[in-house]
């Protein structure tokens, strides 16, 4: 078989092992809808242009998104571009490979690869896709943890928007205070926050660093940084 079969083989093979996803590009986009229909949940495959006979790379992706956040975020921010995305990530960073992990499809390595994958997903993203099925589940564990889903998952700021249109300024304002109080660019932010103070215009598609954006949103929205 060609590369580009082998790829897509292994991604429906993946999609086979998973409940209730229907299945786009394919095999390569799995998308699942939330219980109230707004929020949708995606698994994307990516490969490598220069796969070969011994190398047929397959990067699985995640990501949560909002309807109405969309078209929230298109007004805020003042972007047809905005997609109402509120949480991604690679699947490695969210498990024990904690990095951005590609996994080799070729030979002996196809079925390894596919039921490993296939055991991540269930293992360490359908508990988070499960998490967002009820927005009052999802507000509050992001309130209360931010985006630590589990022991690998990193703390993330981009859920800011979600939490600023879907619950209270208070909620988005203590899961602002949190990202920064364990962030390692905590002095950067401030010193980003104070300076917002002096700009006469801002602009919330540009990114001076990352999650920069986020952080403007919320200056934006007055959330307060706590002392």
């Amino acid at each position: 078989m060609d590369t580009k079969t082998i790829f897509l083989d292994a991604c429906n093979k993946i999609a086979a092992q998973l409940d209730g996803f229907e299945i786009y590009k394919k095999g390569q986009r799995l998308k699942k809808n939330s219980l109230d229909k707004d929020i949708f949940f995606e698994i994307t495959f990516e490969t490598s242009y220069m796969n070969a006979a011994s190398h047929v790379m397959i990067t699985p992706n995640i990501a949560i998104y909002s309807k109405m956040l969309k078209k929230w975020q298109k007004e805020k921010l003042k972007n047809e571009f905005c997609s109402g995305l509120i949480y991604g990530s690679h699947l490695g960073y969210i498990t024990p490979h904690q990095t951005w992990k590609k996994w080799n499809l070729a030979g002996l390595n196809f079925e390894r690869s596919v039921n490993e994958i296939a055991n991540n997903i269930q293992k360490y993203v359908l508990p988070i896709f499960k998490l967002f099925n009820s927005k009052d589940n999802a507000i509050e564990f992001l309130k209360n943890n931010g985006t630590n889903f589990n022991k690998y998952a990193e703390d993330s700021l981009a859920p800011i928007d979600f939490l600023l249109y879907c619950s209270d300024k208070e909620t988005a304002e203590i899961f602002f205070n949190n990202f920064i109080k364990n962030s390692i660019s905590k002095g950067k932010i401030l010193k980003f926050y104070e300076q917002l103070k002096t700009e006469k215009e801002i602009d919330l598609n540009h990114s001076e660093f990352y999650s920069a954006g986020h952080v403007k949103l919320a200056y934006m929205n007055d959330l307060l940084i706590y002392n």
